[in-house]
């Protein structure tokens, strides 16, 4: 790994940390950087969010957390804080934009999301969780205000067709009607706002 060309000291991070946050406190990095904010505020027992559009978020900061991590990292400001390592991260990768131009200047859905990716997106847009559903290999987008923790998901279709193994009078939408891409996709309408105020 080779050195970084503007790493911050990692005692002035620590002042910053001390007068602006508190111990669980979140810190947000957006300009991540080596990710010398994310170590300071790790080995400070912070919590932390580091963004990063570069490559050196593989070639510096993962390496370095990890060296935190498992205790390896006693420069800067370990000794100070008499750290012996600990705790973890979760890395995310952003998913490519859902709409781009096409070479006219339209907007078009990108081409590189596949028919899963499409239908998450768009039920996340509309207001939904998307749910993969067992039964049928595809997936079912769901109300987020209908999921609890106490009530178990349904997974056979709630509809009926000739079609549908299942029989329910009360569900006016089929199954059937899915796409042709394999992708199955339920989407109930969202709740109309309650009368009141205008």
């Amino acid at each position: 790994m080779d050195d970084f060309i503007t790493p911050k000291p990692e005692g002035l991070i620590q002042r910053v940390l001390e007068i602006a946050t508190n111990p669980g406190d979140l810190v947000l990095d957006s300009f991540a950087g080596s990710g010398t904010t994310g170590s300071v505020a790790h080995k400070m027992g912070r919590r932390w969010i580091m963004v990063e559009l570069g490559e050196h978020c593989h070639t510096h900061i993962i390496p370095r957390l990890k060296k935190v991590i498992d205790g390896d990292d006693q420069g800067g400001i370990s000794k100070a804080v008499n750290w012996q390592g600990g705790g973890g991260f979760r890395y995310y990768r952003l998913a490519p934009t859902l709409i781009v131009n096409d070479r006219w200047g339209n907007p078009v859905i990108n081409p590189e999301y596949n028919a899963a990716q499409l239908a998450e997106a768009l039920a996340k847009l509309e207001g939904f969780t998307y749910a993969p559903s067992e039964v049928r290999g595809g997936s079912t987008a769901i109300p987020a205000s209908a999921i609890s923790s106490t009530s178990p998901r349904k997974t056979s279709p709630p509809i009926s067709c000739r079609r549908c193994p299942t029989k329910s009078a009360a569900n006016k939408a089929c199954w059937c009607a899915a796409p042709r891409s394999g992708v199955w996709v339920q989407m109930a309408r969202r709740k109309p706002p309650s009368a009141g105020r205008i």
